[in-house]
């Protein structure tokens, strides 16, 4: 492997034999070289396969200005996390954590924590990616002594997320996830229960709010089909449909649309199941 630029003592731009441009770190990995020369592979600690010229100039640019530890800290994680995701993961995600740790200790050292605005969605929607940021901040804690809350380990698992999904995706994933947190908290409040989130009826209310919430977005409704059956349903759940009503409240001033009866009619039978399995 031929040194075609160092970046710092500790990272370097190289070329392998196919002609192959890399990055590679390890701790005093240039000290003493020039371009041309060979670097001994047995101080390389992570090499970096870039597959393209943007993300090499990026991550190049990144690297020579963090620590090595940030390297280490954000190559661990990501290797942890690989076997527990299904399907691919961006390179990316190697920009977004080394740039991510490196600015979470900066704002430790200065005592000016950052709130997750998105930390109530993750922990519920997110959790495997959450589990993965909560085992990230164990690495941290271990690797530099610096223990963070449950903020940074939404942050961490958020950018993994985002490097499954395009913007565009996590644009809408986010936009649904205020919702159905948004209908939830009228629920909850309109009938003073905490809900048991690992129950059936809760997990299938949730399903029910993502599509709900796609048909918002896309200015869909349900098909009309049960009139009659929600007139019934008025009379049968009256607390229900006092709460879905404020729903439809929510949903007039946040989208400038009406819900139809048989939206209302699904909300109250998923409610209707929800509290009362909650109650009892």
């Amino acid at each position: 492997m031929i040194l075609k630029k160092a970046l710092n003592n500790n990272v370097v731009l190289a070329e392998e034999e196919n002609a192959q441009e890399v990055i590679a770190t390890g701790n005093g990995i240039a000290f003493n070289l020039k371009p041309g020369d060979t670097i001994d592979e047995r101080k390389i600690t992570k090499l970096f396969v870039v597959k393209t010229q943007d993300l090499s100039s990026k991550l190049a640019d990144l690297l020579k200005d963090v620590k090595m530890e940030c390297i280490e800290i954000a190559d661990e994680i990501v290797e942890y996390a690989r076997p527990r995701l299904a399907g691919d993961i961006s390179d990316y995600i190697y920009l977004a954590l080394i740039d991510h740790i490196s600015f979470a200790i900066e704002r430790h050292e200065r005592g000016t924590p950052i709130e997750n605005r998105f930390l109530w969605e993750i922990k519920r929607f997110y959790r495997e990616e959450f589990a993965i940021g909560k085992h990230a901040l164990e690495m941290i804690r271990n690797k530099i002594n610096i223990t963070f809350d449950e903020n940074e380990a939404g942050f961490i698992a958020l950018h993994f997320v985002n490097a499954r999904l395009d913007n565009q995706k996590l644009d809408l994933t986010l936009k649904t996830s205020k919702v159905i947190k948004d209908i939830m908290d009228i629920v909850k409040y309109h009938f003073n229960v905490e809900f048991d989130e690992d129950s059936w009826n809760y997990n299938r209310f949730v399903t029910h709010l993502k599509f709900f919430a796609q048909r918002l977005f896309a200015h869909e409704s349900a098909d009309p089909q049960y009139m009659n059956l929600f007139e019934d349903l008025k009379v049968k759940f009256p607390e229900e449909h006092r709460c879905v009503q404020k729903i439809g409240v929510y949903v007039n001033k946040q989208f400038e649309q009406k819900l139809t009866n048989d939206e209302m009619m699904y909300l109250m039978i998923h409610i209707s199941r929800l509290v009362n399995r909650t109650e009892n």
